[in-house]
């Protein structure tokens, strides 16, 4: 063993080291290093599963790319797709996990002396998978000519539920002749995302294009959902769909959330950096608070021959071994809370303003890993600041005093 790590191990497991002045302020810096590496897993994990929870559910629900008339809205296709502008291979494309047809078509609900405004999405039953995966209570194989799905927050508003027959009056052509359906529940969908929740119910595509009056090789829109998001998928879409079409991502689609979510990334990495600082701070202060604590064996030391760069190794080999017992115990707590939370879902969120009814959690042992070996790299150059000490400490001084 050499001489550093043998006084190392000397020093550490030496009983008045342990309760010596300088162990209060030794067991400070560790809990803080604890602290930084719970609140980096913290923020690593809940961040990134709170952003890709997010993004998600859009992608459920409104796919990866969405293609339509220039002229149409987000919840508006009054002008119509022919099946001829598009492609075939885009419908049997292996790179390509659904292409559903959609049409958004807006209307209102008459409640009493009021009236509530609403779009009708009508979707084909080939794909119910996608909305299968926001239902309540049971899945749904088809939905009929006369059915719809509406959502929970529908349902509480408006006092429906499953069963009821609900009125619509759809106005086309802004004639004021409204064309009037009225069709059943048959099932109740929470997509945990306001702008859907609050106005989409889900239909047979039939209804629309019988509301629209249109023929059965026209459509709304498509909606788009890649197998995987690689250069070759987006080439592929962009030639299968003629310029006289629209095509957007759902981030340009929905600017204003995607740019919401974009801001985790620099809440994340601000608080990464605040915990790496202030971990670092508080193993300078250990640091020296020991070199002084130590200041007479150091002058001992240097009497018997041994250099600064030596007697620095020794405390900056003390210095890890502090940084590594921080690291070790932070990860146990907050992977196990994670965990922990993954699993059984005890904390819950506000759906209305993160989207999601639960704090998701995302462990990527990537970043955990890299981020932890990260706060290990910047504690110990932050160490050489106070290790700078020892080559001012003049044994004559030292011994003299002792």
């Amino acid at each position: 063993m050499k001489f550093e790590n043998f006084l190392t191990s000397r020093i550490l497991n030496y009983q008045r080291y342990k309760n010596s002045v300088s162990s209060p302020i030794i067991k400070i810096s560790i809990i803080s290093i604890v602290i930084a590496v719970t609140v980096i897993n913290f923020s690593l994990s809940i961040g990134f599963g709170i952003q890709n929870e997010i993004i998600n559910n859009f992608k459920y629900i409104s796919g990866d790319y969405y293609v339509s008339d220039y002229k149409n809205e987000n919840f508006s296709t009054f002008f119509p797709i022919n099946n001829d502008e598009i492609a075939s291979e885009l419908f049997i494309s292996k790179n390509i996990e659904y292409v559903n047809k959609v049409t958004y078509t807006p209307g209102i609900i008459p409640i009493q002396s009021n009236f509530k405004d609403i779009v009708f999405k009508g979707i084909e039953n080939k794909n119910l998978d996608l909305i299968n995966t926001f239902t309540i209570d049971e899945n749904f194989n088809e939905i009929g000519l006369n059915e719809i799905i509406i959502s929970k927050n529908l349902s509480e508003k408006l006092q429906f539920k499953v069963e009821d027959k609900i009125k619509f009056l759809f106005f086309k052509d802004e004639s004021s002749i409204p064309i009037v359906r009225k069709l059943k529940v048959v099932g109740l969908y929470n997509s945990n995302i306001s702008e859907f929740d609050s106005r989409v119910v889900f239909g047979n595509i039939d209804q629309s294009i019988s509301i629209n009056k249109w023929n059965k090789d026209n459509f709304g829109a498509l909606e788009i959902f890649l197998d995987n998001n690689d250069k070759k998928n987006i080439d592929f879409i962009f030639n299968s769909i003629p310029s006289t079409l629209d095509i957007q991502k759902s981030s340009e689609r929905f600017p204003e959330i995607f740019s919401w979510i974009n801001l985790f990334d620099t809440n994340i990495y601000l608080i990464i950096v605040l915990m790496i600082v202030v971990g670092g701070i508080n193993m300078i202060t250990a640091l020296l608070v020991t070199v002084l604590d130590k200041a007479k064996l150091i002058g001992t030391l240097k009497v018997l021959g041994a250099n600064n760069n030596s007697i620095t190794k020794i405390f900056m080999i003390n210095g890890l071994y502090l940084i590594f017992k921080g690291v070790v115990v932070g990860n146990i707590i907050s992977l196990g809370l994670l965990l922990i939370q993954k699993q059984f879902l005890i904390f819950e969120l506000d759906p209305s303003i993160y989207y999601s009814d639960y704090v998701p959690i995302e462990i990527a042992p990537i970043k955990i890993i890299s981020f932890n070996l990260l706060v290990i790299f910047i504690s110990m150059l932050m160490l050489l600041i106070p290790s700078k000490a020892i080559s001012k400490i003049k044994p004559n001084s030292i011994l003299k005093l002792s």
